[in-house]
C-alpha cells in the first residue's frame, strides 16, 4: 500500500512538473500594451504554449506549420489519433514533436495527404487561417470579404471571409490581407484565441491616420446672422478659411473656420474656379443648429451636402458623406465626404484650380419654390436628378445674405442643379 501511495505521489508531482502554470508567466518580451499580451497570456494558461524560453516568448518570430498545428491540437485537449491513420509526409518523422497533431490534424481534414508539408517553414496568414476554418467544419462565410490582394478563386478565400465575419482578424490593413505574409507567434496565439473564444479582432495597433495626398487651402467672406446680439451681427464681412485634405480621387476632407460661432450660419460653401476653361465646381455643406428653429423648417437630417458643376447646363454630383464634426463655439466646421467611382469628377484635380469659400445664410435647396409638382425631398435627401430647371449659373453662386435675424424669404428661382 506504502509502495502503491509513494508512486501515486511521484506521478501526480512530475505532471505538476510539466503541466503549464496555473496563471501565465510574465514574459521580458511581452510588454503589456501589446495586442497580444492578453492571448500570450491565455495561451499559457490553457497549456497550449510555454514560451521559448523561462522569460521569453518571442511574440514576433515566425511560428512554423508545425508550431501551429501543435498550438491547435492542444488547443483540441491533445487527443491521440487512431492507430490506423498512416502518415503521408516524407518530411514528418515519428521523433518530431509535432508528429501527433499533424496526424491528428489529417483526421479533423485540417490537412490533405500530400508527398511533403513543410512543417519546419513560417506559416502564411493565408494557410492559418484554412486551418482554423477547417477545424470550425469549412462553414459558408455570409459575404466574400474584399481585399485588394485576395483572389475570389483562391483556395484560401473562402477561410480569409470566414476569419474576417467571425472576428478572428480584420486584415493587414482596409484594403490588403497579405496572404503570403508569414505569421508571428504573437499573431498566432492572438488568432487561435480569437477562433475559439470569438474575441473582437485587433490584432495591431490601431494604424495611424492616413496621410492626405494634397492639401489645399483657401479664403473668403463670412457673414453672421447676429442671433445672440452679440458684435458679430449680419452687417459685417468677415473671412473664412477652408482648407481640404484630399486622400484620394475620390475622398476629401473639408474644413471651414470662421471668427465667430458656427450658430451664426448655417451654409458652408467651397468653391474652385478655373481661369482657362471657365469651369466651377461649387461644395455647399448646410448644417442644422438649434438656433435655427424658429428661423427655417429644415428636414430631419441636420446635415445636407449638394456639389454642382457650374457650366451652362448645371451639373449635380452624387456623393456619399461619411461624417461631419462641428466645434459650434469655436467657429470650426469639418466634414468628409467620397465620390461614386463613376463620377467623372475628380478630387485630385482640383489643383489646377483656384479655391475660395464663403460662409453665410442663402437659402436652402429644400427651402426653394417647388415648380415640378413634387413633394420637398425628406430626411436630408436630395431631389431626383433632372427635377430642377435649367438655370443661369450665376445664381448658383455662394451668396452673401444679411437677414436680420428672421426667416429668409425664398428667392424668386429655385437653386441651380439638383442636390447630390
Amino acid at each position: 500500500m506504502k509502495r502503491t501511495l509513494a508512486s501515486v505521489v511521484l506521478a501526480l508531482a512530475l505532471t505538476a512538473a510539466s503541466a503549464p502554470p496555473a496563471s501565465a508567466t510574465v514574459f521580458e518580451d511581452v510588454a503589456a500594451d501589446q495586442y497580444y499580451s492578453a492571448a500570450v497570456a491565455w495561451a499559457v494558461e490553457q497549456g497550449i504554449t510555454a514560451g521559448t524560453s523561462e522569460t521569453t516568448f518571442s511574440p514576433d518570430a515566425p511560428c512554423t506549420r508545425g508550431q501551429i498545428l501543435t498550438f491547435l491540437w492542444r488547443s483540441a485537449g491533445s487527443p491521440e489519433p487512431r492507430a490506423d491513420t498512416a502518415n503521408p509526409y516524407s518530411d514528418v518523422k515519428e521523433t518530431t514533436h509535432y508528429y501527433v497533431p499533424v496526424l491528428w490534424a489529417l483526421e479533423e481534414h485540417i490537412l490533405t495527404a500530400e508527398e511533403t508539408l513543410d512543417p519546419d517553414t513560417p506559416c502564411s496568414r493565408a494557410e492559418v487561417m484554412s486551418y482554423f476554418w477547417r477545424y470550425a467544419g469549412s462553414p459558408a462565410p455570409d459575404a466574400p470579404a474584399v481585399f485588394d490582394d485576395v483572389d475570389p478563386a483562391a483556395d484560401y478565400a473562402q477561410a480569409v471571409s470566414w476569419a474576417v465575419e467571425t472576428g478572428v482578424t480584420a486584415g493587414a490593413s482596409e484594403t490588403a490581407f497579405s496572404p503570403d505574409a508569414p505569421c508571428t507567434r504573437g499573431q498566432i496565439v492572438t488568432f487561435l484565441r480569437r477562433s475559439l473564444e470569438k474575441e473582437p479582432a485587433s490584432e495591431a495597433p490601431a494604424e495611424p491616420p492616413a496621410r492626405p495626398l494634397r492639401t489645399l487651402t483657401g479664403s473668403g467672406p463670412a457673414s453672421s446672422l447676429g442671433l445672440d446680439g452679440s458684435a458679430f451681427t449680419s452687417h459685417s464681412l468677415y473671412e473664412s478659411r477652408v482648407q481640404v485634405d484630399i486622400y484620394s480621387p475620390t475622398e476629401a476632407a473639408f474644413s471651414i473656420t470662421v471668427p465667430f460661432p458656427l450658430f451664426q450660419a448655417w451654409n458652408y460653401s467651397v468653391r474652385w474656379d478655373e481661369e482657362d476653361s471657365g469651369v466651377s465646381y461649387v461644395f455647399s455643406y448646410y448644417r442644422w443648429d438649434e438656433a435655427f428653429a424658429d428661423l427655417v423648417d429644415w428636414p430631419e437630417d441636420h446635415n445636407y451636402y449638394h456639389l454642382s458643376e457650374m457650366t451652362g447646363q448645371p451639373q449635380s454630383i452624387v456623393l456619399e458623406a461619411l461624417d461631419a464634426e462641428a466645434d459650434r463655439m469655436g467657429g470650426t466646421v469639418s466634414w468628409r465626404v467620397v465620390l461614386p467611382e463613376e463620377s467623372t469628377f475628380r478630387f485630385d484635380s482640383l489643383s489646377a484650380y483656384q479655391m475660395s469659400c464663403e460662409v453665410n445664410s442663402a437659402p436652402l435647396p429644400w427651402a426653394q419654390p417647388d415648380l415640378t409638382g413634387e413633394p420637398p425631398p425628406q430626411s436630408g435627401a436630395a431631389p431626383e436628378t433632372g427635377q430642377a430647371p435649367d438655370q443661369d449659373p450665376e445664381n448658383t453662386e455662394p451668396a452673401v445674405e444679411k437677414p436680420e435675424g428672421k426667416k429668409p424669404a425664398a428667392p424668386s428661382e429655385p437653386a441651380a442643379g439638383t442636390a447630390g
